[in-house]
This record gives structure tokens, sequence and C-alpha cells, in this order.
């Protein structure tokens, strides 16, 4: 009843974000929509009296209109006493039905920082933590008042779609594996399928270099997603800040951080702050309807200053400590991280070092779309300070009260011993030759790192080549960038000098003992060392044979073998046993590479390549990792 006559209208009802909309239509069927009204939540309904044969009244107060001011009433009369029920149910009990937010790849850097900002808006979204595998005791901890965990995997797009029915926006995060490709593609088609309204989808900025192996990844994804159908907003993302924290065990041991990113700039991030920022696309996706967003750092950070930063932060001397990208690779790979995405995170590495604009360039829109200033360095480390002291205080904790232990266990045994217990006697010698061997190995540590110093910087080896007869001491060095093996006609680097192409088809043999040699008039004297040959093929007609000598033990050719075997692209050079044992950690050299390795540029952990004895526990991995473990790391960077 309107304007005081009944009129016989078809009508349906609907509630979302806390209100009705009634729409009436102008005859008793959906052919041809009169009007809407819009009712607020609490809509005024109430029992009306009957008009003559028009029974089971009831009114409500709608919304203001062009015609009507708000509170205005208006009578309705049901055909049934159950369906005046239904109505005042309705009216009276009805829930809206939010619409659903998901994450798909949650348990990464980028992914985990986007449910923690999402969860602020669970009263009025459905927020939905996508997940390979939900009955992962890490996955299931998402769970949270209105945040769900589901299954998401997108090796599996068919169970995928299944998750994402009904949601508004689903967020892609892309891991960091192989066929990253392929699995991002497939993530995209299952929200076509699934009638998703909106994805947003994490991406690089490298991704404008189709000649670098994490752009060309990444473009196809993108092309797939602007040609899908669906509305779409692409976040390009560079490296994280929190990659320095993957380090935070060697941090602890040795004031120390490791990577092969020269110190020049460059415009990383914090994840926490792209958490913000998609939360805030994905809860207003309507105004960014097919955009693309470079969410980097506004300003340029160097590794210094997150050393600086931790310094404040934590206490003690923390500082930065630059590697060759030679050392990194062996050490990434070492750790298990495959050789394409090392090789991916040393592109990148390799662009801040050469000040390209994708990384110097502080025109982000970020700050825009948060409205606020963005973390810092100083920021990041101040609030993971607190924790890194604290975990320092108990590591020295706990070693004080070991060595006590040991203390207290050596002198009971001495004092045993002096009254003839053999038992005693045998533990002693024990504990004394495990204090010789560490020694030892703190000692070869020191060796090892001094030998990759000469192996990058160059330095004084023994070499022939082809059919010399005796070893002259040259000056030899690796250029990882060309991949050469280069040598000088002298005992230092002025001058001219020679050099092969390292290349897989080069051969490199296993080490041998060679004694030491006295002077002769026309040979200085060779201490101890040991010896290997590197066979390359010339103008693909003959080979060629050069010999080195690392003087010393065989730990030390060792090192000299794997990093040759690296540079080649050997598959999978076995690591040298000692120089695992007195590799340090790395972690976060490599995932923060552009939320690179797989969400972003967040590199993965790697063992370090500082010195370190055998008892040391490796750093946990990551573009980044920089990330909490060397596996993880691995699959959320770049």
């Amino acid at each position: 009843n309107m304007l005081g006559s009944w009129k016989n209208r078809y009508c349906t009802l609907a509630f979302a974000r806390n209100q009705f909309t009634l729409d009436y239509f102008v005859g008793d069927n959906k052919a041809e929509k009169k009007g809407t009204f819009n009712i607020p939540r609490k809509s005024g309904f109430a029992k009306a009296p009957d008009s003559g044969d028009i029974k089971n009244c009831f009114s409500i107060e709608v919304g203001a209109s062009e015609s009507r001011k708000a509170g205005t009433k208006v009578t309705f009369s049901a055909p049934t006493k159950e369906a005046f029920a239904m109505w005042e149910n309705a009216f009276l009990t009805a829930k809206p039905h939010s619409e659903a937010l998901v994450v798909v790849g949650s348990s990464g850097l980028v992914g985990s920082a986007t449910l923690k900002a999402l969860s602020a808006h669970a009263n009025t979204f459905t927020i939905k933590a996508g997940v390979r595998d939900v009955k992962s005791p890490k996955n299931a901890s998402f769970a949270a008042p209105g945040v769900h965990v589901v299954a998401a995997d997108m090796s599996k797009p068919k169970d995928l779609a299944g998750s994402l029915v009904g949601a508004k926006c689903a967020f892609v995060v892309v891991p960091g594996t192989a066929d990253r490709t392929q699995l991002g593609i497939n993530g995209v088609r299952a929200c076509k399928e699934a009638g998703v309204k909106h994805i947003v989808l994490l991406s690089v900025t490298v991704v404008a270099k189709p000649d670098t192996l994490f752009g060309a990844q990444f473009i196809p994804i993108e092309q797939a997603v602007k040609t899908c159908g669906i509305p779409y907003t692409i976040v390009r993302l560079p490296m994280f800040y929190e990659n320095v924290l993957g380090q935070t065990a060697s941090i602890i041991s040795s004031g120390k951080f490791y990577s092969a990113l020269e110190d020049n700039g460059h415009n990383a991030i914090s994840v926490a702050d792209i958490g913000a920022a998609v939360a805030k696309i994905m809860t207003r996706c309507d105004s960014f309807k097919n955009k693309i967003l470079n969410l980097t750092g506004s300003k340029l950070v160097k590794e210094k200053d997150f050393a600086d930063g931790l310094t404040k932060s934590c206490g003690f001397k923390v500082e930065y400590v630059a590697v060759s990208y030679m050392d990194q690779k062996e050490s990434m790979m070492a750790m298990g991280m495959p050789e394409w995405q090392v090789d991916g995170i040393t592109e990148l590495q390799k662009l801040i070092a050469d000040k390209d604009a994708l990384f110097t360039n502080v025109a982000s829109d970020l700050p825009a779309l948060l409205g606020r200033e963005l973390a810092t360095p100083a920021t990041m480390c101040e609030f993971a300070g607190a924790a890194i002291k604290a975990q320092k205080e108990a590591a020295e904790f706990a070693a004080k009260a070991e060595a006590e232990r040991v203390a207290a266990e050596l002198a009971a045994l001495k004092l045993a011993a002096k009254n003839g217990d053999k038992e005693a006697i045998a533990k002693i010698a024990a504990m004394e030759k495990e204090k010789k061997d560490k020694a030892a190995a703190e000692l070869l540590a020191k060796q090892i790192a001094a030998t990759k110093q000469t192996i990058n910087n160059g330095g004084l080896v023994l070499k022939k080549f082809g059919d010399e007869a005796a070893y002259r001491p040259r000056f030899v060095w690796i250029d990882d960038d060309k991949k050469e093996l280069c040598w000088s006609k002298t005992e230092t680097k002025d001058g001219s000098f020679k050099s092969i192409k390292l290349a897989t088809s080069t051969v490199i043999s296993e080490p041998k003992a060679d004694g030491a040699k006295p002077a002769t008039m026309l040979v200085k004297a060779e201490a101890d060392g040991f010896t290997f040959n590197v066979t390359f093929n010339v103008d693909g007609k003959s080979d060629k044979t050069v010999d080195l000598k690392i003087e010393g033990t065989k730990e030390l050719a060792e090192a000299w073998i794997h990093a040759l075997h690296i540079i080649c692209g050997h598959p999978k050079p076995a690591a040298p046993a000692a120089a695992a044992g007195a590799a340090a950690g790395l972690a976060g050299a490599a995932a923060g590479a552009a939320g690179a390795a797989a969400s972003g540029m967040s590199m993965p952990g790697a063992s370090s390549l500082a010195p370190k004895v055998p008892t040391a526990t490796g750093v946990a991995s990551s573009m980044t990792p920089r990330v909490p473990s060397a596996t993880s790391a691995a699959r959320s960077v770049l």
C-alpha cells in the first residue's frame, strides 16, 4: 500500500552490508522492475491492521529516496499467514551473508602479512586462508575468529576452484617453485571457473625485463590475468626488508650478516606494508579495477641501514659483510636451493649493483595507497631487535651454563683420575681430543675463508700449463661474471694475463697429494699440497690442460675445485665435507630477491660463507629469504 492504494506487486528481499534491499515490480512477476526500497537494519517491522479482505498486513520504515523521507512507512500484505511469518522472520532475524576474500598461498611472508591485515575486516567479510596442506600445524594456526583455513593447491586447479566459489576477491600469491609460471596460470583459471569477481596477483618489478629469469616467469602469469575477463589488480614487488632476519642465527652468533648485494641502495619495502596495502585493495577492489601498482619503497635503503638499526635495537655491534656472487651461489646450492633460483637472485643483485632504474626508482604507489609513512629499516629493526637480543642472551646463558657443567665434570674426572680411575682417565683424553679437534676445525675454517678470498680476488697459486714441466707461482683468480679461470704472467695481477672459458664441457680432476720439493736454480721450492687439473676444449678441436697446486690441506684444494664446478654449471657439485662444516649462515641472501622467488622478492636463506665451527648450526632460510627457513624461503622468493 503506497499513497493510500493497494497494488499487487511481485517483491524480492535481500540483506547485505547491514541493510535490506526490497525490489518491487510492475505486476505479479519479475518481467519489469518498478522500484527499490533501501531499508535500514532496524526496519521498524510491525504488524498492521487488516484492511477489509486484505489480511496478514505489516509495515516497515524505508530509507530516504527522491520521493520519500527516511522513516516513511510502507504497508504490505502477505498472501498467507505462513508467508507473513516468513517476512517477519526475514526482517527480524536476517544476518548478512558476508562476501569472501581468499588469499591463495597464505603460508609465505606476503600471504601471512596480508591475512594479518585482513583479519581486521573479519566482521565485514569472510576471510579464507588458502594453503596446500590444511592439516599442517603451521597452516592450522592461521585459523582465527572470521578467518577460515581452506585447501588451495595451485597444482590441483579443480580442487582450488571449489575453495574460491563465492569469493569477491582472491589474492594469488605465486609460489617459488620451478613450475610457478604454470601454477600461477592455474590459479588465475581456477578464479575464473569459480566466478571470483576480482583477482589480485602478486608479481615482481623485474617483470619489465623479459630477458631476466624471474621476469620471464611472471610475464605469462600477468598476461593470463589481463586476458581472463575478470577485473584484476597486479601488485609488483621489490626486495623485502625482512630478508635480513633470515640470518638471525648468524647475527646472534657472530654479529654479522652476509650477502652478495652491493650496498648501493635499492627500493626495498617491508612485508607488513605490502600486506596492509593488499588488504586495502582486496576490501575495496572496485577502486583498483584493472590497475598495475608498483609497491616499492619511497626511499633507497642500504644493507648498512639494517646493520645500524640492529646495532641500536639489539644492544651489540651488527655488521654487514659483502661476499662474492660465486661464494653466495656455492653456499645457497650447498643448502639445496635450485640453481635456477640462485641465478635469478644473482640477476637481481647485479641490476642493483648497476643501479638499474627498476631498483632505484622511488616513485611508488604505496604511500598514497596506505595514506601514511612507510616502515623504514630502523622501525623494522626496532621491532625485531628485542627478540634478537633475547635470543642472544638466552644463547649466551646456555653456553655459560654448558661451560660450567663441562668444567665441573672435568674437575670431578681429574679427581677420580688421581685415584687411578681408568674410565675417568679415558674420558679426560676424549675431552682433550674433542677440544683439539674443535681448534683444528676453527683453524681450517679460517684457512678456507682465506682460500675463498684468493679464489674471488686472486692470489699466488702454483700453476703449469700444457707441456710445461714445472709449477710456477702465478697470480690466479676466477672471474665468475665472465666464467673464466685467469692467471697473470707474473706473481701479481699487473700486466697481461691469460684465461680459459669455463663451461659444462670443462673437466676438473680430483685432488692428488703432491709432496714438498726443494728449490732449484730455475724453480722455487714447493710446500706440501694437492694438485688437480682443468681440461678444456680449444675451438672444438683439441683439449688443453691447466694444472694447479694448492699448498696446504686437501680441503683447500677442494674449495677451488668446488668453486670451478659451480662456475662451469656442473650438476649439483658436492660441497667439500670440511667446507660444509666451515660455512656459516647466509640466510636471506637468496627468496627476497624481488618478491622474487615466490612471493615477491624475499630471498631464501642459505648457509653462510662466514667461517664457523662444525658444531654451529646453519641459519634457517625465502628473494628471501631474510626468511625463516631455507626451504620455505626458497619458495617465497622472487
